[in-house]
C-alpha cells in the first residue's frame, strides 16, 4: 500500500469499516436479488413441498415400546460363532503346514540366447513407451523430434521423412519471430506441426505393436515339474469344523441384520409420527420465512464478498486507504428549470452539466493558478464515467475562454462520442493507421449558447492498437496539440496510462475515475501505482456516486445523425455548411 498522507490516520475504526462494507453491499441490489430469489425458491420448496409430501403419507398408529426388536441375543450368538470359526481356521492352517513338504522351485527351460533376445525386445518396448508417454504429456517439437530420432524409428523411412518435414515447418515458425498469437500464418504452421507430430506418434505406436507381438511369441511358458506329495495329516475333520463354524456365523449375521433392520424401521416410524404431529405451520408463515431467508442469504453473500474484496465507500475511506486525494464526488442532481428555456440546453446530452459542483471542483484542482496551458488525462475501469467527466471539464475550460479539445483513444466503447451524441468516425484510430491527419478528424460540439469545443472521437476499428503505438503518436504530436489548444483533455484506458501515455505529454496530470460501491480499493491502488510508475502525475481521484452513464453503443452512434448537420451547429461552425 502506498504511503499514507498525514491528513488522515492510517487506522480506520472497525465499526466505521464494517458500516462502509455493509453500505457497499446494499449498493448491489442485482446481486442480492439474484442470490435472494434462488434462496427463496429453494427455501420455499423445502418448507412447503416437502411437508406436503409428508402429509400424504398414511397415518401411523401409536407403536408400543415392547414392539422394538432386541438385538442383544443375536450379537452374543454372532460373537460366539466368530470365536469358533477363528479356532477352526487356526487349527486347519497348522494341520496343512505339517501335512505337505515344501515344493521345489520351478525351473525355467528357456535358453540363454532366447532370454537375451526377449530382454532386448522388452527394453525396446519400454523405451518406446517412455517416449510416447512424454509426447502425450508434452506435445512439443522437441519431444516429436526425440521420438523420431530414437533407435527404434531412426531406420524407418517414413519416420525420417516426417522428421525432415517437422524440421522445415519449425524453421518457418522461427522465421516469423515474435508475432501476435492470432496470426493466421502462425496458427497454420502450429496446426501443421501438430499433424506431423501425430503422424510420428502413429509410426511409433505401430512399431511398438510389432515389438509386442514379437515379445509375445518369444515368451513361451517354461516347463515346470509337478511334484505331488502325499499329505502327512488328514485335514478332513478340521475342514468340516471350519465349514460348520462358517455356517453358524452366516446364520447369526443374517439374524442380526434382520433384527437391526426391524429396529431401524421402528425408529423411523416413531420419528415420522412425531414430525407429522408438529407440521401445522400456515402457508403465510412458510412464505415469510422463505422470503426472510432469501434476503438474509443474499445480503450475507454480498457482505462476505465485500469483506474479501472491499470496494470504495466514500472519499474519506479512499484517502485513508490509498493516500490519494479525492478531487470531487459527482452526485446526481435535478436539472435546473431555467436551463430548459434555451434550445442549446434542451439539445445538450443528458450527462452534460458543467455547472455541477463535482466538475467545477475537478477543474479547479487541475487548472493551477497562473497556468496558461492545461493537459489532462482521464482514465478508469469505466471509460463512460471518464468520458462524461472529461466532456464537462472541457466545457468549463471553454466557458473560461480557453480553446479546448477532447480526445478519445478507446475505439472499443467510443465513450466520448456516446456522451456527446456524435459520430465515432473518422477518429483517433484513423490517425493511428495513418489514413487521416489530426485536422481531418476534428469536429466540434456545442457546450453552451456561444461556446464550442473540438472533439476527436475514437473512430471504429476491429483492430485493437497496441499501447506503444498510442504513446509513440502522442510523444510525436503532443507538443503541437499543446501549442494549438489551451486545454487538452484525453480519455484513455488504464492499459494506455500504465504503458506510459501521461509521461510523454507536456503536462503528465492524470485523474482516475472510480465508482462508489463498485470499484475495488485494490484496483484503485494498483491503477495509481501504475500511473506513477509510467511517469504520470496522479492528481487525484474523481468518485462517481450515481448510476453509471447509459451511453449508446458504437453501432447506434454510427447510425445516428451528425450534430454538425443541426441548425445550431451550422450557425456556430460556418465550415460545416
Amino acid at each position: 500500500m502506498a504511503q499514507m498522507t498525514g491528513e488522515f490516520p492510517r487506522l480506520i475504526p472497525r465499526p466505521v469499516w464494517l458500516t462502509a462494507r455493509a453500505r457497499n453491499a446494499a449498493h448491489r441490489p442485482m446481486f442480492i436479488g439474484a442470490v435472494g430469489i434462488g434462496s427463496f425458491i429453494a427455501a420455499l420448496v423445502a418448507l412447503v413441498l416437502a411437508p406436503q409430501q409428508i402429509r400424504r403419507a398414511p397415518p401411523l398408529a401409536a407403536l408400543p415400546t415392547e414392539a422394538r426388536p432386541d438385538t442383544t441375543p443375536f450379537v452374543a450368538a454372532l460373537a460366539h460363532a466368530r470365536v469358533r470359526l477363528a479356532a477352526a481356521d487356526s487349527s486347519l492352517a497348522l494341520a496343512r503346514a505339517n501335512a505337505v513338504a515344501p515344493r521345489p522351485a520351478p525351473v525355467d527351460t528357456v535358453s540363454p540366447a532366447a532370454v537375451a533376445r526377449r530382454d532386448s525386445v522388452a527394453a525396446a518396448i519400454n523405451d518406446l513407451d517412455a517416449l510416447l508417454t512424454r509426447v502425450e504429456t508434452a506435445p512439443l517439437v522437441a519431444t516429436y523430434r526425440s521420438l523420431a530420432e530414437s533407435a527404434q524409428l531412426s531406420s524407418n523411412p517414413r519416420a525420417r521423412a516426417l522428421l525432415d518435414s517437422l524440421a522445415e515447418v519449425d524453421r518457418d515458425r522461427e522465421a516469423l519471430g515474435n508475432v501476435d498469437a492470432a496470426d493466421p500464418v502462425l496458427v497454420a504452421l502450429t496446426a501443421r506441426t501438430a499433424a506431423i507430430g501425430r503422424s510420428i506418434q502413429e509410426v511409433a505406436q505401430e512399431r511398438r505393436e510389432v515389438l509386442r507381438q514379437q515379445f509375445a511369441k518369444m515368451t513361451a511358458p517354461a516347463t515346470r515339474q509337478a511334484v505331488a506329495l502325499a499329505p502327512a495329516v488328514d485335514t478332513a475333520a478340521w475342514i468340516a469344523e471350519r465349514d460348520s463354524a462358517q455356517s453358524l456365523v452366516g446364520q447369526a449375521s443374517t439374524a442380526l441384520k434382520d433384527a437391526r433392520s426391524g429396529a431401524r424401521e421402528y425408529d423411523r416410524a416413531v420419528v415420522r409420527a412425531r414430525e407429522e404431529a408438529k407440521l401445522d405451520a400456515p402457508p403465510v408463515a412458510l412464505l415469510a420465512a422463505a422470503l426472510i431467508f432469501g434476503i438474509a442469504l443474499g445480503f450475507g453473500s454480498a457482505f462476505a464478498s465485500e469483506l474479501r474484496h472491499p470496494r470504495v465507500s466514500d472519499e474519506h475511506e479512499l484517502e485513508r486507504m490509498t493516500g490519494a486525494r479525492v478531487l470531487a464526488t459527482v452526485t446526481p442532481r435535478p436539472r435546473n428549470p431555467d436551463r430548459q428555456r434555451r434550445s442549446a440546453d434542451r439539445n445538450a446530452p443528458p450527462y452534460f452539466d458543467p455547472g455541477a459542483d463535482g466538475y467545477q471542483l475537478t477543474y479547479l484542482h487541475v487548472a493551477r493558478a497562473g497556468a496558461s496551458r492545461l493537459t489532462l488525462t482521464l482514465t478508469g475501469e469505466d471509460l463512460g464515467i471518464a468520458a462524461v467527466v472529461a466532456v464537462n471539464v472541457a466545457a468549463i475550460a471553454a466557458d473560461e475562454a480557453r480553446s479546448a479539445i477532447v480526445i478519445d483513444t478507446d475505439a472499443r466503447a467510443s465513450s466520448v462520442a456516446a456522451a456527446l451524441r456524435t459520430h465515432a468516425e473518422p477518429g483517433f484510430t484513423d490517425i493511428l493507421d495513418r489514413n487521416l491527419e489530426w485536422a481531418e478528424v476534428t469536429s466540434q460540439a456545442v457546450v453552451g449558447r456561444d461556446r464550442t469545443i473540438d472533439v476527436i472521437p475514437s473512430g471504429l476499428s476491429p483492430v485493437i492498437h497496441k499501447p506503444s503505438d498510442v504513446t509513440e503518436l502522442f510523444s510525436r504530436d503532443a507538443a503541437r496539440l499543446a501549442r494549438h489548444y489551451e486545454a487538452v483533455v484525453i480519455v484513455a484506458p488504464l492499459e494506455y496510462t500504465k504503458a506510459g501515455l501521461p509521461g510523454v505529454l507536456p503536462i503528465p496530470d492524470t485523474i482516475l475515475c472510480a465508482r462508489v460501491g463498485h470499484t475495488r480499493i485494490a484496483a484503485v491502488q494498483s491503477a495509481l501505482d501504475g500511473i506513477r510508475a509510467a511517469g504520470g502525475t496522479a492528481v487525484g481521484v474523481v468518485l462517481w456516486d450515481a448510476p453509471p452513464p447509459a451511453l449508446a453503443s458504437p453501432e447506434r452512434i454510427a447510425r445516428a445523425r451528425r450534430p454538425l448537420d443541426t441548425p445550431v451547429m451550422q450557425a456556430l461552425s460556418p465550415s460545416s455548411k
